[in-house]
């Protein structure tokens, strides 16, 4: 069938549009919110709503620990990318005397520092994955010229045979050595009991128990080591900086406590409607300049079909 004359076959004007007619018993009204207000006084409907509070404050609550989180990892990149790459400068200048942590500003900061290893003190930090692979790591108290001892993460070792503990574990250089570290806070303590010579975590005030003096609060994760030695544990690479979806589950977190609330006067407003002997399905009003907006939505004049066609 060909097209009306002074038409183009395949029209290039916006096709014409038609607005829905929405009953007016559709739509929420003023009665309806009043109607819904003395359904909510009900016993039942009232713990209903106090139950969607508690359930929306527990989303709330995890989508800030997501957040928080997200946070803590931006926090870490920014220090990675501050410090990781820069020069190493001796310990002494980067730990203020008397520090008992790590100073933030000094995370991932390559420092210089010379010693001897103390291996009779040496312990592997259990379930340390690489590259998907578990095994240990293998961490040595270095003591300094000032008597005190830095815990230094030689690096990484695979499982042996029976899971429990490596093959082998190489020993440190002996005598005096020099070493490039990346400083590290120590990590939390864990409550756990672990085998002989393992710990679940690099705490120095933990592991300085087993160690003949004192002890630094912080530990270095080994970059360089002179002299070197052969076989050595692996070292560690640079930390992954992917921020992982904790942002995302954040906002899924809050999307669900609105929800929540949607949900519940949905079902609030339809039980009202019911009681009412209203079955018109429930539907929001549209707002007025959005309405007027669409009203003025025409169909194209046949003058206006001939000037697309000429063009």
């Amino acid at each position: 069938m060909a097209p009306p004359r002074g038409r183009p076959a395949s029209p290039v004007s916006p096709p014409r549009r038609r607005t829905q007619h929405v009953p007016q018993d559709a739509l929420v009204t003023r009665a309806d919110l009043i109607g819904a207000l003395r359904v909510l006084r009900e016993r039942g409907w009232l713990i209903g709503l106090i139950s969607v509070v508690v359930l929306s404050v527990a989303f709330v609550r995890l989508g800030e620990w997501q957040h928080h989180r997200y946070e803590s990892k931006v926090e870490r990149n920014r220090w990675i990318d501050a410090n990781y790459d820069a020069p190493a400068a001796p310990l002494a200048g980067l730990l203020p005397a008397g520090a008992t942590s790590l100073p933030r500003a000094q995370e991932w900061r390559s420092a210089e520092v010379q010693g001897v290893y103390e291996s009779f003190a040496q312990v592997l930090i259990r379930n340390r994955p690489l590259n998907g692979d578990a095994g240990f790591e293998v961490v040595v108290p270095l003591r300094r010229d000032d008597g005190s001892a830095l815990l230094v993460d030689r690096g990484w070792l695979p499982l042996g045979t029976t899971g429990g503990s490596p093959d082998v574990v190489p020993a440190p250089p002996g005598g005096r050595v020099d070493l490039v570290v990346r400083l590290r806070p120590g990590e939390p303590p864990s409550d756990r009991t672990p085998p002989p010579g393992q710990q679940f975590r690099i705490d120095p005030q933990r592991i300085a128990q087993d160690v003949i003096g004192p002890v630094l609060p912080l530990y270095g994760v080994l970059a360089s080591e002179t002299p070197a030695t052969t076989p050595a544990p692996t070292l560690l690479p640079r930390p992954d900086e992917d921020l992982g979806p904790h942002l995302g589950y954040a906002w899924q977190w809050w999307m669900f406590a609105s929800a929540a609330y949607l949900i519940f006067g949905y079902y609030l407003l339809r039980e009202q409607r019911q009681r009412s002997g209203n079955p018109e399905p429930i539907r929001l009003r549209m707002p007025a300049s959005l309405a007027a907006r669409r009203s003025q939505v025409r169909e194209p004049s046949d003058e206006e079909w001939e000037d697309a066609a000429d063009r």
